[in-house]
This record gives structure tokens, sequence and C-alpha cells, in this order.
């Protein structure tokens, strides 16, 4: 045994240990602390609307409704069916209470309604109390007890012979756009659709509670859909929505991360056409990943839809090193090195390279800590230590597994004919000319406006597969809700005074009839102390009193005994002013609807009010002049709003994002290549490959939002190695080719810059196409995902490697036949 050899084992056994207790420490911190966090406020921006959308999220998200669907041919057993799901859900330990119908109104004094009146339900209750109002709504009534099976009506006329109540809950919203039939059922009127609503327990946000729940209402769901095969049964809210969410997750997550792993696998084989190289690389890679999941475990609130991204991009990025160091091991130990000592060069040859190159990637993926997306954040925090530790741990581990599988000289390379057609299109100056204006031609286009569009971002918030979101555009459909709702948040540390406030915007809102189509608010239910009073006074005004004696004549009039009614004209005459208690509401069936507009952030009491603007023109602009003007410290915000908010969230992103890469990418070039036509080379590489990569998310139609935009600057670092690895290789083969004695720069001589571009791609050009097209398989790996901006950010991912390999193969050699060192 030699004696470095000697003195090298403890050091290696030092190593050695220390590998071990990081990775189990990793896999301790993976089993038990690495949690997917389906809240969707990590997907939002962390200013304007987007905050606001934040806090809405996460202060209505612990309490949402769930709603399930029933969808049938008949009326009537859809309403047994409904009445059936609310009482076998209701009994469930993860339901607090679940209903199918509920009743505001039937059984309260007609002058209490007043309370509950918004503008436009007071201008109706004013028309019904006038001589002619009255007159009419008597002769509806009539015609009502006329009607067949009306015995149930008769005693509700009897209470209310004008059907006030009905006026005052005409038209109010309850839910998105449902509305109760006059039975209170959650229905539509020709009774094909009915709802059930569901108060779940535990936070929708907490992935335990949120599958405890959607179990609970499967276990009552299945056996109906088998009792009932001609009928529909859907199930959203907050619960199923983050259930379904963290399922995709979960799903996304392991499919692309295993299909990762096989195809930078097969691609690597390939490439070396040695599958024991696998067995050298895929160990370290296998660590570096585990000991970043290990970093995600850290993540304090889990790991995001977008982040999650990070496992296949290291696997596709990481593969980068082990090609380089392996290829550097095989070259030594063809060359006549021992084992041993080649892995010792391999190491030392390649360990400053790729590792600059890991760092040059890790710092523009780091780039996206400026990002106002938390989840981009987590996203570059993720890749950046990926790409850190997993080169280490292939620069450590890769040349000691390769020393022992490599006991043996392996056979000679395989002769690479691919590589001579690009060294043929840079061969003269004359097409190297061409072959650098055809790369530039992207660049160019895209400064004359060829870039694409940005597109929706929503899909990447709320992907369209999700099942709960596609019940929930079914209860639009069925009860006639719209996309397009706002949300008017209302914060305050003093819930009466939250209220009150809600209520004003409310009323602000209900009186713009020609810009608002529909308010769906608290007020309709339990509104503030404040409101109720100044409705009452509203109410008293009109003098109930001689209102009495004018519905008594009229009564009179339309064949009615005014003696029947006499409970009603006392009332009229003197009129109570009972006040609805908040908590009074939560001991009737309408405390089902509370968790609807209430909810609780940051020791925040939360009022939410839901407004749909009508599609006129200015109708946008005057509704929010109207909301500054009656309350400046109300939020708005709203999935329908979000579009425009990640808009302007990427156009202050990108350029920060873009600038920051950017100048990391060409300190590290500088740094690395040191010399001036290496560097120009370098940054031209990227240059044209960002501008084709636009070029081509354009022609494929691949939608560009505010989260697979963000991975344009960050292929700034990833492709640069390319064009890296083939300038450090053109210097090596330069200076060989120079050691000759050959002629170089003479008159008449063979073109030594020829030898030199040809060697070169030979010799690198194998080990590029490799490192690129494991990180395009890592990217491409996203696009079997179901999360719609998952998917998204792995086609531009594969599509920047793919193209950043044919540029760099491109501009390359051309940058070296004309800018002779």
């Amino acid at each position: 045994m030699s004696a470095p050899e000697s003195k090298g084992r403890p050091a290696r056994r030092a190593v050695t240990l220390a590998l071990v207790g990081m990775t189990l420490l990793a896999l301790f911190a993976v089993t038990f602390r690495l949690r997917l966090d389906p809240n969707v406020a990590s997907l939002l921006p962390d200013q304007g609307e987007a905050a606001a959308l934040r806090r809405y999220v996460r202060g209505f998200g612990g309490g949402d409704l769930a709603v399930v669907l029933v969808e049938g041919p008949d009326p009537e057993t859809n309403a047994r069916v409904s009445a059936e799901v609310a009482a076998e859900l209701g009994k469930r330990p993860s339901v607090a209470r679940a209903a199918d119908r509920v009743d505001t109104s039937r059984a309260l004094d007609p002058m209490l309604v007043f309370r509950h009146a918004d503008p436009r339900a007071m201008e109706r209750l004013r028309g019904a109390l006038t001589p002619e109002g009255m007159r009419a709504r008597l002769a509806e009534s009539r015609a009502m007890l006329l009607a067949p099976g009306s015995g149930a009506v008769a005693d509700l006329l009897a209470a209310d012979p004008l059907r006030l109540g009905q006026l005052a809950y005409e038209g109010a919203d309850i839910g998105s756009g449902v509305r109760t039939q006059p039975d209170g059922a959650f229905a539509t009127d020709d009774g094909t659709a009915h709802l059930v609503l569901a108060e779940p327990r535990g936070q929708a946000l907490r992935g335990e509670d949120a599958r405890r729940f959607v179990e609970d209402a499967e276990s009552v769901l299945a056996p109906l859909r088998s009792a009932h095969p001609e009928m529909r049964f859907g199930l959203t809210g907050g619960h199923a929505i983050a259930a379904a969410t963290e399922a995709m997750l979960t799903r996304d997550l392991s499919i692309s991360s295993t299909i990762a792993m096989g195809l930078a696998s097969l691609v690597f084989a390939l490439i070396f056409r040695r599958v024991r190289a696998l067995v050298a690389v895929m160990p370290p890679l296998l660590l570096g990943t585990v000991w970043t999941a290990a970093v995600a475990a850290a993540l304090p609130r889990g790991l995001s839809a977008i982040a999650i991204a990070f496992m296949s991009v290291v696997v596709g990025v990481g593969v980068d090193t082990g090609v380089h160091v392996y290829a550097a091991l095989l070259e030594a130990r063809r060359a006549g090195l021992e084992p041993r000592e080649a892995a010792r060069v391999a190491r030392a040859k390649t360990a400053r390279g790729v590792l600059f190159a890991a760092g040059t990637a890790a710092a523009a993926f780091g780039a996206l800590a400026f990002s106002s997306i938390e989840a981009m954040q987590q996203l570059g925090l993720l890749c950046a230590a990926g790409e850190l530790l997993t080169a280490v741990a292939i620069v450590l581990v890769t040349p000691e597994v390769g020393a022992l599988l490599e006991r043996k000289p392996p056979p000679p390379p395989a002769p690479v004919r691919w590589t001579d057609a690009f060294a043929w299109l840079s061969g003269t100056r004359r097409r190297a000319a061409l072959l650098a204006f055809v790369a530039l031609l992207p660049v160019g286009a895209v400064f004359l406006g060829a870039a694409p569009g940005l597109s929706e971002s929503i899909v990447a918030v709320r992907p369209k597969e999700l099942e709960p979101l596609k019940v929930q555009q079914a209860v639009f459909d069925a009860f006639g809700g719209k996309r397009g709702q706002w949300v008017v948040l209302v914060a305050d540390r003093d819930l009466e005074r939250a209220r009150a406030r809600g209520d004003r915007l409310a009323e602000t809102l209900s009186a713009m009839k020609d810009d608002v189509e529909a308010v769906d608010a608290l007020t309709a239910l339990a509104p503030a102390k404040e409101t109720q009073e100044a409705r009452f006074s509203a109410r008293d005004a009109l003098d109930l009193p001689a209102k009495a004696n004018e519905l008594e004549k009229a009564l009179v009039e339309t064949g009615f005994a005014p003696a029947r009614f006499s409970g009603a004209l006392d009332a009229m005459r003197a009129p109570s002013r009972d006040l609805v208690q908040i908590e009074d509401l939560r001991k009737t069936t309408a405390s089902i609807l509370l968790s609807r507009y209430l909810g609780t952030d940051d020791g925040d009491h939360l009022v939410a009010l839901y407004v749909r603007p009508r599609e006129v023109p200015g109708a946008t602009a005057r509704v929010e002049q109207a909301l500054r003007q009656t309350d400046p410290q109300a939020m708005l915000t709203g999935y329908a709003r979000l579009e425009v908010v990640l808009r302007q969230s990427l156009a202050q992103d990108l350029p920060k994002i873009g600038g920051v890469a950017a100048v990391l990418v060409v300190a590290a070039l500088a740094m690395s290549l040191r010399r001036a036509r290496d560097v120009v080379i370098a940054a031209i590489v990227v240059l044209c490959e960002i501008a084709a990569v636009l070029l081509l998310v354009r022609i494929f139609g691949i939608p560009l939002h505010a989260y697979d935009a963000l991975v344009l600057p960050v292929l700034l670092g990833i492709t640069v190695d390319e064009g890296m690895f083939l300038l450090y290789r053109a210097r090596e083969v330069d200076g060989g080719i120079e050691g000759t004695g050959r002629p170089s720069g003479l008159t008449g001589a063979p073109d030594v810059k020829h030898d030199v571009i040809r060697e070169t791609l030979r010799d690198e050009g194998p080990p590029v196409a490799a490192t690129a097209l494991t990180t395009a398989t890592g990217f491409a790996a996203l696009a079997l995902c179901r999360f719609d901006g998952l998917r998204d950010l792995g086609l531009v991912g594969a599509l920047g490697s793919v193209a950043g390999l044919v540029v760099a193969l491109v501009v390359v050699p051309a940058g070296l036949r004309l800018w002779k060192a």
C-alpha cells in the first residue's frame, strides 16, 4: 500500500461517515416533516390586491362551506335524496352541521324584515306599501290561495298578506348566486339541481382535516351513486378543493420525479453506452435529492404547488455533474492511470468547472428570491440548494464508485459522427458568419415584437383539471352564477365595527343597480346593530299605523275578511324593533351560511362581501370609485381580479430576476473563463437561446404566465454550462495542438482552428449533449403533471434546455471561427 493511499484512508472514512450522517438526518426530516401545502396563498403575490386575496384565503379557508351538488331528472327524487344527504352528513364526526334548505324569513314578523332590507329591498317594500302596490300584491295572494294545494300557503299569507318577507329577500344571493325556493330548499326553479351545504370541522388548509371530511362525504355519496345511477353527485368547497389539490400535488411529485429519474438515466446510459456508469452517478444524485428534500421539509408552511418542481429539476440538472465527472474518469483510465489515481485526477480536473457551473446555476435559481410570489421563492431556494448539494455529492462519491467499477481499462470511446455536421457548418468563415446570422435572427425577431404575449395565470392557481372546481362551475351553470365575482374584504379588530363597515359597503353597492348585478353580504342575514337601527328608522318614517288602515281597506276591496289578518294588522300598528343578534343566528338553520361572510386572520375580524359588476362600459371603474369613497380601508380582491394582479407582478418581477440572473451569470463567466472572447461568445449563446425559446413558446402555443415566465431568466444559469464546457475544451485542444509544433497561422498552412473546432466538438459534444438532454428530461417530466402551472413550467424549461444545446453547438464553433484568439 502506498503512503499517499494510507494517508488518504482516514480522510475518506471521515467523509463517508459525514455523508451517512447527513443522509440519515435528511431521511428522518423527509419522512416525518415533509408535507405538501394545498394553500393557494403561496401562489399569490405579497402585495396589492393579491395580498388581500391571501388574507381572504387564510381567513376563510379554515371555515369555508362545503357544497354537495345533486342533479337528476326527477325533482321529487332530487329533493328526497338531498334531504337524505344532509341528514347523513350531519351525523358524520367531521361535519358540524349540514342542511339542504334554510328558512330566513318565513317565520319572521313581517315588520322585522325591514332590518334585513338593503336599498333595493327597501325600494320594493315601499312600493308594496302604496295603495296601488297593496292591491296588486293582495290580488296575487288571492290567486295563490285559489291554486290547488294551497293549504300550506294560507297560514303564511295570514301572517304576511303582502308577502313583505318575500320582497325583502327577493334577489338576495346566497352562496354565489344560489337562491332559495319558496320552501327554503337550495334548488333551481325546475328542481333538477339541489344543493346541500355542510360546515366541516377543522380547517380546510390542514391536510388531515380536509381528507377526513372528504372521506366522510364520499362514504355518504358512494351508496347513493350506486342506488341512483341516473343522478350526478359532486362535492366542492374549501375542504374538497384542498384535499384534491394535495392529492394532485402528491401524484405530480411522485410521477414527475420518478419519470425524471428514469429519463435522465436512459439518456445517460445511451450517451456513455455503459450502464455501469449509472451505478456511479445515481446514488450520489439520490443523496443530493434527499438532502434537498430535507431543506424542503424545513419550510414552515410546507411545499407549495409550484415548488414541488424542484425534485424533477434537481434530478435533471444534477446529472450534468455526473456526466462530466464520469467522462473525465473514463478518459483518465484510457490514458493508463490506475483506478484510484484516475478517480483523483477526474475529481481534480472537473471539480472546479462543475462546482463553478453548479454555483452559476444556483445563483440563477437564487434570483427567484426576488419574486413577489412565495412559491417561486421556494422553487428558487430548493433548486439552488439542490444544484450545489447534488454537485458536491457527485464530486465526492462518483469518482470513488467509478474507480471500483472501472478496474479494467474501458474500451475506446465509440466514434462520434454527428458532431462533424456542426463542425462542417462552421468549417469556413463564410459559413460561420452565415451560421451566426441565423442564430441571431430570433434575437432580432423578439426585439421586433415576435415574443409571445402573457396568458392566463389563473389556471396555475386553480387548475382546470381539479374535480371540485369542475363541480363549482357546474353549480354556477345550474344556478345562474357567473365568473367575475369580486370579493370586498373588511378587516377590523372589533367585530361589530367590521360588520357595520360591511353593511355600509353593501348598501352602497346595492344602490348601484346600473353597475352592480348582485351583492351577496352578511347584511341580508345579520346586519350590524347600527344598520338595524337605521333601517328601523327608515321603516318608521313610512308611518306604518297609517299603512295598516290602508291595508285593511285594500283587504276588503280585494275580497278578504280583515279579521283573518288581525295579527298582521296589529303588528303594523305597533311595529316591533327587535334586533337580531349574531349569537341568536348561530342557533338557527341560517347559521350554516355565516362562515361565508365571517373569518379571522392575524387578530382581525374579516367580513367578506361578494359583488358581481355588470358587463357594461365604465361599471368597473365606477364600482371601484364607490368602494374607495365609502370605505378607503376596504380591500378589493377576488380570483376574478387576480389575472391583472399576476400580470403586474410579472412585469415587476421579471426585470428584477432577469437582471440579477444576468449579472450573476456574466460575473460567473468572467471569473471562470477569464478571456473576453470566451465570455462574449458564452453570453451570446444564452442571449440567442432565450430569444429562441420565446419564439418556440409562441409557435407551440405554450401559455406564458407569472410562473413559467420566471423560468426564462433561470435558463441563463442552467444552460450556460454547454457553452462554458465547449470553450474550456477548445482551450485544452488548442493548447495541445500548439504544443505539438504544428504550424499555426502561417500562410498556406492547414487551418488549425478547423482542427480545434472539430476536436472540441468530438470530445465535448457528447457530454454537453448529455447534460442538456438530461436537464431537458427533468423539465419534460413535469409536462405529465396535472397542475397547469407545473406543466407549463416544465415545457418552457425543456424547450430552453434543448434550445440551449443547439445554440451552443452552433454559436460556439462559429464564434471560434470568426473571432480568432
